[in-house]
């Protein structure tokens, strides 16, 4: 039997809005076993209809409105209420004790995004959330609070999770920047201790093959990965890691760098994705902004995570 854990300090933010995609990521928390460790903070953004419209309700115009509004409120207070009671049953089913599960739900305040980062700087280890939604507000833009949030969430590893269920199985990018190392640091210590597999893959593009970028002084050419491999290798190994769950491969001549990232996933049933959120130093943005992205649309029904 597990033992309680109500003191473990580390913990995970699940922003939640109670739709079926969201109960996918709590599926996937609950069979990430390495978030056992872990206790999940169930968090969401309620939109509360602000004071200043019910002022309004005194009109015999607005008076119907308000009663279609003030239902509207009371539905989603209810539907976010059930999913809670969900969410609980179903960690509690894959191990989670009471202790190690705790329900916020927070009225908006500066914005669904901004509230989420708000919490987020709160000493959470990682952020765990869907690729898409978060609001069932008319009028907003399904798939932006995500966009921002891989924008914004720059000071703790990222997590969108994908439809497929979790294999034991992690795919790293790497370069030689030390972002990729971070992801490295990132996995060797949330999953070293498990029986998961590890594979660090550099994929070179057929138009990089022969260009300073990749043999240069600052490049990734084959020599440096070589390097890169071991010493990333090194850290897996003592964040718990067997010697034999842990592979690395490259790919040259790929078309598309996110691309063949997303078809190896795929292929070689990788439910996860880890990423370091920048290049090297002569492309800072360039894992933000592509690499990153390009996966995450990609390799659409896998999880990925931005370290």
């Amino acid at each position: 039997m597990m033992a309680h854990k109500a003191d473990k300090q580390e913990k995970i933010l699940v922003p939640v809005d109670g739709s079926e995609r969201s109960l996918k990521t709590i599926r996937y928390i609950a069979g990430f076993s390495p978030f056992s460790n872990m206790k999940v903070v169930l968090f969401n953004v309620f939109h509360k209809i602000p004071e200043y419209y019910w002022d309004l309700t005194n009109t015999p115009m607005m008076n119907g409105r308000a009663v279609h509004m003030a239902s509207w409120e009371q539905q989603n207070r209810e539907t976010i209420d059930r999913f809670m009671e969900k969410s609980v049953a179903l960690l509690r089913t894959s191990g989670f004790q009471e202790g190690d599960i705790e329900i916020r739900i927070r009225n908006l305040e500066k914005g669904v995004t901004r509230d989420i980062i708000a919490e987020a700087k709160n000493g959470y280890a990682a952020v765990v959330a869907r690729r898409r939604g978060f609001t069932k507000v008319p009028g907003i833009l399904v798939g932006s609070v995500a966009d921002k949030l891989m924008t914004s969430l720059d000071f703790v590893p990222l997590f969108f999770v994908g439809a497929e269920p979790v294999s034991h199985k992690i795919l790293i990018a790497m370069d030689n920047s030390e972002s990729a190392m971070a992801a490295v640091a990132f996995v060797a210590k949330t999953t070293g201790t498990t029986d998961f597999s590890v594979t660090l893959i550099h994929v070179v593009r057929e138009d990089e093959i022969f260009s300073d970028d990749y043999y240069g002084a600052e490049g990734v050419g084959r020599t440096a990965m070589l390097k890169v491999f071991e010493d990333a290798r090194s850290q897996l190994i003592q964040g718990g890691y067997k010697h034999d769950n842990i592979h690395h491969k490259v790919i040259t001549g790929a078309g598309s760098r996110a691309g063949t990232i997303a078809r190896i996933a795929d292929e070689e049933d990788y439910s996860t994705i880890v990423l370091g959120r920048y290049g090297v130093s002569r492309v800072r943005d360039f894992f933000l902004g592509r690499v990153s992205k390009k996966v995450i649309q990609a390799a659409h029904t896998r999880t990925v995570c931005i370290v």
